[in-house]
This record gives structure tokens, sequence and C-alpha cells, in this order.
């Protein structure tokens, strides 16, 4: 298994100032590496293998309120916005996967105006 400390990564609300009701943008941040399977490492002319973000989760109080699933096309450091209707003051967390089973998770804490 491919270790790697890809624990860098950041979720957070698009605006400072929010009230309990509003739907608020927030984006969720990693940085990761994104191999393809197909590029050669230039140093021992190895083809590399696979590896990428497969899932990330929001949760919102401990309550999964959306997913997405990735698949290896995608940009290295991939980066997600999403709307959610924020009910009161709470946690959000994503929790990030990669293909090889590494997993990570962030959280930032919210309080409504």
């Amino acid at each position: 298994m491919r270790k790697f400390s890809w624990r860098r990564g950041v979720i957070k609300p698009t605006t400072r100032e929010y009230k309990a009701g509003d739907i608020v943008i927030f984006q969720a941040i990693t940085i990761h590496p994104m191999d393809t399977g197909f590029q050669k490492d230039k140093h021992s002319g190895q083809v590399k293998p696979r590896f990428f973000v497969e899932t990330l989760k929001i949760f919102y109080n401990d309550k999964e309120v959306c997913s997405f699933d990735f698949e290896v096309s995608s940009s290295p450091n991939p980066k997600v916005k999403f709307p959610l209707r924020i009910k009161g003051p709470g946690v959000v967390k994503a929790l990030w996967e990669d293909n090889i089973g590494n997993k990570f998770e962030k959280s930032t804490k919210i309080s409504p105006k």
C-alpha cells in the first residue's frame, strides 16, 4: 500500500456573515496528487500506479449531507464547492478517501449570527 502524507486540506464557508436558515456556499480543498497510472517516473522509468482522491463526504453535526465521487481524471488538489443550509451552530466535516484506502478529515465550527 502506498502511503502519502496528503494531510493538508480545509473546509470553510465562502462568506463570514450568515445566520440560521441561510444557504451558505462551502468549499473543501485538499492537497493530493492525482496519478492516472499512465505516467512514468522520471528517475526509474517505471509506470506510476493509479493514485487519486476517490470520495469526499460532507457531514453537518455528524449527519452526512452530501458526497462526491472522483475518478482518476480529476485534477490534482481538487476543490469542491457546495451549498449547505445552516440550521444553527455546529460542525461541518469533510472526510476524504483515496483509491488505496488512506483517509483524512478536516472540520470547521460554525456559529451563525
